[in-house]
């Protein structure tokens, strides 16, 4: 019973699905698998290891396709060739803004990051969108427009603009010793 279950346990609702539609995304790895005549390799990726996983997994698959997130079609050989389609990669930046995460050397640069931005009131709600998730992400709000954190975080924050199409309002600068450098030091327990 408990083979029986290892897929299902690793992967939760959507997990699979997501795995799928990253994995495409980060090179394709899974149509090079699926070119391979047998299923083996594309199992071992997943754990599938008993018919029930097999199901499951063609079955991701094949909902996948029904919502135009990958393209499923066949080579000369007949073998399968799965590719991810322009709504597939929507998605793909979907998993990977919700996953972001701001990685934290061990030793700090004594360097401050100031994110300041002026996004026009038609686009208030990419704005407060950008907002929350600076928050999410651990900066200190100094004003309502600006933001600070102690942390190399610029292909973050250019990621994060770009997701909400307001990367020309948003300014990134290095700060070596901002006015309440001491007050910020306590805030991110630099001490």
């Amino acid at each position: 019973m408990r083979k029986e279950t290892r897929m299902k346990e690793k992967y939760s609702k959507g997990e699979l699905s997501k795995e799928i539609l990253t994995g495409l995304a980060l090179g394709g790895f899974i149509a090079v698998c699926f070119v391979a005549p047998n299923f083996a390799q594309v199992a071992k990726l997943f754990g599938v290891e008993n018919s029930r996983d097999k199901w499951r997994l063609r079955r991701t698959l094949f909902n996948l396709t029904k919502e135009k997130l990958v393209e499923i079609s066949y080579n000369k050989k007949g073998e399968e060739i799965i590719k991810i389609t322009g709504d597939g990669e929507k998605r793909v930046l979907k998993y990977t803004y919700n996953d972001i995460k701001i990685p934290v050397p061990k030793k700090w640069d004594k360097l401050w990051r100031l994110v300041i931005f002026d996004i026009p009131e038609a686009q208030r709600r990419a704005r407060d969108a950008l907002t929350s998730k600076l928050r999410e992400l651990g900066f200190y709000p100094l004003q309502k427009s600006v933001f600070i954190f102690p942390y190399e975080c610029r292909n973050e924050i250019d990621f994060v603009c770009e997701h909400f199409k307001v990367r020309e309002y948003v300014n990134y600068f290095l700060v070596k010793e901002p006015e309440n450098g001491e007050y910020l030091e306590g805030w991110f327990n630099l001490r």
